[in-house]
Parts: structure tokens; sequence; C-alpha cells
């Protein structure tokens, strides 16, 4: 590894291949350390691999940074007898150079410890959003993630960050100004906040040659008994193609923790509920190719630009990735997205 990041202090071992963090505490967030440790890990082409005990959970911002290659959350079993993957429940084993799969051993199944019941466990709503914005002098960012936070969550985002905690109060210039200052680079910020419901997530802000592109992740958390807005994920879609903005936007469901933290259980897959297209996509393929699709779609947004939406279910059947799959084939029968 280069010699940086074998230097950083965040950093218990390093190999050709990964390196390893060690973190003893009960909740593992995205540190400054982290981030960095991260960023000197992908320049190298190697793999973060974050070690904790199996009743240590970690934040939906370290979950995202850890799905890159080579990367790996990695759980010591209860007893100290081996070690699991904390996202699948998958054995794995030193190799020498990283924590791996054991063929002969993921045959039985995930970890005893991993398929531990989780109490007390609500909903988490997931969304993927992806918006344009034409580039201008004025252009403020931040308003599709307020849009999100208002609608979804009763409130607004309290602060922001490029590391976990977002200690920077939440102020769209100066993220913009933030985001500008390192053009024409991409930058990921992170956001938090709480309005009758906690939720987090994470931007990447890119200049492309169209203009400058947000891809948002929004997580919100529901409690036990607490239905998951999803009557409102139509209207959200369809106040960004009013506004001209949509690329698309997926909306996921899933089991999870009120605190939006992940432990190393299984809680169940996410399911899909819904998906729409903005209007590039749309006149790629064509509305009327878009409206004959397996699933049930609308326009929404102007009449002359129409986007289309996608309902998927209550996202309680799994059976809703079939769907998921067979809409995405006859949009993008060449495999390339109409939203890309």
């Amino acid at each position: 590894m280069s010699e940086p990041a074998f230097l950083h202090p965040a950093v218990d071992l390093v190999t050709d291949k990964v390196a390893v963090v060690i973190q003893e505490r009960a909740v593992v967030p995205l540190s400054a350390w982290l981030v960095d440790a991260a960023s000197a890990c992908a320049k190298a082409g190697q793999g973060l691999q974050i070690l904790t005990s199996a009743d240590a959970r970690i934040t939906p911002a370290l979950r995202a940074t850890l799905a890159g290659p080579g990367s790996r959350w990695v759980v010591r079993e209860p007893d100290d007898s081996g070690f699991f993957d904390g996202l699948s429940g998958v054995p794995l084993a030193w190799d020498g150079s990283a924590f791996a799969v054991v063929p002969e051993r993921a045959k039985a199944g995930p970890s005893p410890a991993f398929a531990r019941p989780v109490d007390g466990l609500g909903d988490h709503l997931l969304l993927d959003v992806k918006v344009l914005h034409e580039a201008a002098l004025d252009l403020t960012l931040g308003e599709t993630v307020e849009t999100l936070a208002r609608v979804l969550c009763g409130g607004a985002p309290a602060g922001w960050g490029v590391a976990e905690p977002a200690v920077n109060p939440w102020e769209r210039p100066a993220l913009t100004e933030l985001c500008h200052r390192r053009s024409p680079k991409s930058t990921w910020l992170m956001f938090t906040g709480s309005g009758e419901r906690r939720f987090i997530g994470g931007a990447l802000v890119s200049r492309v040659t169209s203009g400058v592109k947000e891809e948002i992740t929004f997580l919100a958390g529901f409690g036990p008994g607490e239905e998951p807005p999803l009557d409102r994920l139509a209207g959200l879609a369809s106040g960004f193609a009013d506004a001209g903005v949509l690329l698309s936007m997926t909306a996921q469901r899933t089991r999870g923790r009120m605190d939006l933290t992940h432990p190393a259980r299984w809680c169940g897959a996410p399911v899909p509920v819904g998906l729409a297209i903005g209007a590039e996509g749309v006149r790629e393929i064509g509305l009327e190719h878009a409206l004959a699709a397996p699933a049930e779609g609308r326009p929404i947004g102007p009449e002359g630009a129409p986007a289309v939406w996608y309902g998927l279910g209550d996202g309680r059947d799994s059976g809703a990735w079939s769907c998921f799959s067979d809409l995405l084939k006859h949009l993008r029968p060449e495999g390339v997205a109409p939203t890309a």
C-alpha cells in the first residue's frame, strides 16, 4: 500500500490487498479518520475492512462506504471462534492478506450469531434520487434534500458535513460553496435531521456536461406500528418532474432500527415500492414504450416533457423484486439505463 495510507492513524493492519481498522465501540460512524482511510485505500486500489464485535452497529454512511471493491464489515464471533460478514452473515477467515469468504463454511449458511432475532424493529424508507440542475452562477444546492425531509419526515435537515458527526449547521450556501470550490471534482457530503422522525443521508454532487448532478440517498426511520408515507412518493417524484430536475427516483422499504444504525444481524431484505424516470429517460425510450411496461405507470410532470411514476406496492411482498426486474428490463433492454 502507498506510504500515506500505511501511516494513517486509523489503520491497524495493512497488506497488499486491504487496510484493516479495528473498532472496539458500540456504534461505528464514518469518522473523518475513516473517510481519509477510505480515500487512501481507493487511491491505492485496495479495500477497507472494519473489524468489530458482534454487538457493534455501523451507521448508514459507513455501510455505504464499505460497499466498495474489497471492502467489508468483519464481525468477530461472540465466542471468538471466527469471523463473519456483518451485512450477509457469511463466514470469513483471514487468508494472510484479507478477510475472505470460506467456501466450505459458507455452504452451511450464515453465522448463527447473524441469525439472532432483533427486537423492536420498525421500518426504513430508503430513497435514491438523481436530479440534474442547469449550471448557473446563482445555483444553490440542497433544495431536493429539504423537500424530501419536509414531505417524508415533517422537518428540515439539521446538519451537514463530509464525515460523521455532521457538525455544520444546515446552510445551503455553505455546502454549495464547498462543492463549487472542489469542482470539477465530485463532492460527497452527508446530512442528518429530525422532524417527526429521524432521517439521514448523503449526496454526491458532480459537474457533468449537461449541468450539476446530485445523487441523493435518503433514509428515514419509522417505529413499530408506524406506516411509512408511501402515498407521498408519487407526489414527490411529480414535484421534481415539474421543477424539471428529475432524472430518476427509486424507493424501497425494509425493516430496521429506529436510530437508523445497522446491527450485524439479519433484519430482512429491502423491497421496492416505487420507481420514477425523468423526462430525459422518457424521451429516449418513448412515452408509449414507457407506459407499456409490465408495471402500471402514469405520466407526471409537464405535459410537454412528461416523466413516469411506477408504483410497486406497499413493500411487504418480496415478489415485488420480480416485477421491478421485469420493469428495468423493459425500460433498458440493451442494459443502458435511460436515466443515466
